[in-house]
């Protein structure tokens, strides 16, 4: 339950953009202003997510299922196989709510605040460049780069950020997060849409009849 919720708190700021730029980066202070402008520009998006957890005994867990995601803050995190279960953000609160077991966890939005300096960028609430800190980076294909940063300031929960880039415009393809525990989860995005209109419903959480709520 930890993990979800920590892997959750990341997840609000996962915002995508379409503006684009002709230009090749060549450097890494110009792949960081891409990045930086690229996830300055949009107020929604919509899509499909993979994501491998890979835990510190060696075994693999993959999920996947679809997601929403609305500024300022607003999201809802669908997983759809092996089970199901919902995130949902209002802006006030975090909801986790398990269906098949008619559970739901509640939490004060408030706890989000000190893990969204990890990808606090692409919300334009925060600075690539003097929130995070290189690691390390390479070229891995002809349009793609691989970033590894640290947070400037400590985080609790999350060690090491690593990110695949598009070169061309900055857009973030996939994202790895290594855990203080050993954990790392890689979330690969899919099928994503942007500035598109979503309606409220999406972000509110009504607990269904005889749902158990804590």
């Amino acid at each position: 339950m930890v993990f979800v919720l920590v892997l959750s708190l990341l997840l609000v700021n996962l915002i995508s953009s379409v503006y684009t730029q002709n230009a090749y980066a060549h450097t890494v202070e110009e792949i960081l202003q891409k990045i930086q402008t690229f996830y300055n520009n949009v107020q929604t998006l919509r899509g499909e997510f993979v994501q491998e957890t890979t835990f510190v005994t060696g075994q693999k867990e993959t999920r996947s299922g679809r997601f929403w995601i609305k500024k300022p803050g607003l999201f809802r995190w669908e997983y759809l196989s092996p089970e199901r279960f919902i995130i949902i953000s209002d802006g006030r609160n975090l909801y986790v709510y398990y269906p098949d077991e008619k559970q739901a966890y509640v939490y004060p939005s408030g706890k989000a605040l000190s893990s969204q300096l990890a990808l606090g960028f692409m919300t334009g609430r925060g600075d690539i460049s003097r929130d995070l800190k290189v690691e390390s980076f390479r070229i891995i294909g002809a349009n793609t780069w691989q970033i590894s940063f640290l947070p400037v300031s400590q985080d609790p929960q999350v060690e090491k950020i690593t990110l695949i880039v598009n070169q061309s415009n900055g857009e973030v393809e996939a994202i790895t997060l290594r855990y203080a525990g050993g954990e790392t989860v890689r979330i690969q995005l899919r099928k994503i849409e942007y500035n598109i209109e979503l309606p409220q419903r999406l972000f509110q959480f009504s607990p269904p009849r005889n749902t158990k709520v804590n």
